[in-house]
């Protein structure tokens, strides 16, 4: 008898769990996605996709380990990140810049890392470049969607926006345009796992910090795990 009514009470608890919806909170954290340069967590192990990535990467694990919540790392487009992260509710995306109108949707943990916005040219050329006004004219790549290049449109220069910042590279190597407008971290990383020559630094325009974003509309139990 009492088997039968525990069994009872058990099956009861279970289906109020699924209709009520209640379960562990997940993280989902976008990261961009550098085109066919990137590490995959689906194909490698966790210990071969973890010695891949960079440091940022490795920190925004570290933290959210700490925190011991659930969390997955997803590697989609800048545009397609941003967008997933801004619109969804336990969604997060890095490495971002904090500004006012990004911290009204987003809550800011880190900094995680200091990068540069850095103008880059081809290794032998003779473009000399410090201002905005010298990019004028010129044929320039950026990533889409970055703040890079959203900063040169507002200041009138013309950047051949693409979704993956790799091909910016190639593009800049075969002479399709005169300057690439990236993060310092990735025309290095994205270089040295394409085998292509390092660009040449012309301009480092300015040192910006980077943040995990967390979208403010998540759940209780992500935001305050994170608090």
């Amino acid at each position: 008898m009492y088997s039968l009514v525990l069994r009872r009470l058990t099956v009861s608890v279970i289906f109020l769990l699924c209709v009520s919806g209640v379960s562990a909170a997940e993280l989902v954290v976008m990261k961009e996605d550098y085109g066919q340069f990137h590490y995959n967590t689906d194909l490698l192990g966790q210990a071969a996709a973890i010695e891949l990535e960079d440091q940022t990467t490795q920190r925004v694990r570290q933290i959210l380990d700490e925190v011991g919540i659930e969390y997955r790392i997803q590697l989609r487009t800048w545009p397609i990140s941003f967008r997933r992260a801004s619109q969804r509710e336990d969604y997060g995306i890095f490495p971002i810049e904090r500004n006012e109108d990004l911290s009204e949707i987003f809550k800011f943990i880190g900094p995680l890392a200091e990068y540069q916005w850095v103008v880059y040219t081809r290794s032998n050329s003779t473009l000399i470049i410090d201002s905005v006004d010298d990019l004028k004219g010129l044929r320039v790549g950026g990533y889409g969607s970055s703040t890079f290049s959203r900063y040169l449109l507002e200041q009138g220069v013309e950047v051949e926006e693409l979704s993956f910042d790799a091909l910016n590279l190639k593009k800049l190597t075969l002479g399709y345009i005169d300057a690439w407008v990236t993060y310092d971290v990735n025309a290095e990383s994205i270089a040295r796992q394409a085998g292509y020559p390092v660009p040449k630094p012309a301009w480092v325009v300015k040192s910006v910090d980077v943040y995990l974003g967390i979208n403010k509309t998540s759940s209780a139990e992500v935001l305050t795990a994170i608090d």
